[in-house]
């Protein structure tokens, strides 16, 4: 961005007050205009630096390799069951995602990888799937979708509406939440109610809080490990829209060891 865009738009703003005072209304007015023009100017430049940031979280998703981390063992890893999951109480391993509504690299897990978790390990109940919000800050329409699937998730819609949100994802906003929640059948007070509580925007800021805690950074991103006593032993950190293969390789090598 150009320094001298920003210092001459605070110039002009002192100049406007100056005409203003005065009562040189064409001063002013050519002022007026030469402030919009700047601004507009600022604008372009914004979302430009905006477009290279995620252009640069791209890059550096795509270039991860599947590299994991073993962190300490994390207690009550699902907050006692209050937060959006999939497969058997019973199962023996977990998987927590970090996830961002606006993240291409999200939408290309959802799409290749996580169908074939679900189906070889999920549904057969090996696994417990648990996802938590970790809406980047350049990603500006991210916490509002993650509002609406957790409100969502109130009327026991967080699945279809996550879908819906990653299918949609060019198109996050108000609008779209209220369609969505529309089309799922929700109880569209409830739903509306909900997404002005400040209980759930808290919540997320938790979510983003403990998934700092852990070193991570960027998304998607997921803790992987043994459940024993409510706990999440010693899981691995893994970052990256990885593949189907990398997931299954660490869910095979934990199975294999506890029966050792």
């Amino acid at each position: 961005m150009k320094p001298h865009i920003l210092t001459r738009t605070v110039l002009l703003g002192s100049s406007l007050l100056l005409f203003a005072c005065q009562g040189d209304n064409a001063k002013l007015e050519e002022e007026v205009k030469a402030l919009r023009a700047d601004i507009v100017e600022l604008k372009q430049q914004l979302n430009t630096v905006a477009s290279q940031v995620g252009d640069i979280h791209i890059i550096a998703q795509a270039s991860q390799q599947p590299q994991t981390k073993t962190l300490p063992t994390q207690n009550d890893f699902n907050s006692g069951g209050t937060l959006p999951e999939l497969g058997d109480a019973a199962a023996t391993m977990a998987i927590v995602e970090f996830s961002d509504y606006q993240c291409p690299y999200c939408k290309r897990f959802i799409d290749t990888t996580f169908p074939k978790l679900r189906a070889n390990y999920i549904d057969k109940g090996k696994v417990k799937y648990v996802t938590r919000d970790f809406p980047l800050g350049f990603h500006t329409k991210a916490k509002g979708a993650a509002v609406a699937a957790n409100c969502s998730l109130k009327q026991e819609a967080y699945w279809p509406m996550r879908t819906l949100l990653f299918n949609n994802m060019r198109n996050l906003g108000d609008e779209l939440y209220q369609q969505s929640a529309q089309n799922l059948s929700l109880n569209m007070e409830q739903f509306e109610t909900c997404l002005a509580d400040q209980q759930i925007m808290q919540k997320i800021e938790r979510d983003l809080s403990y998934g700092s805690s852990l070193g991570i950074r960027g998304t998607p991103s997921f803790l992987i490990g043994k459940i024993e006593n409510n706990q999440l032993v010693s899981p691995q950190l893994l970052v990256g829209a990885q593949s189907y293969e990398t997931f299954a390789g660490i869910l095979e090598s934990l199975e294999n060891s506890k029966t050792k």
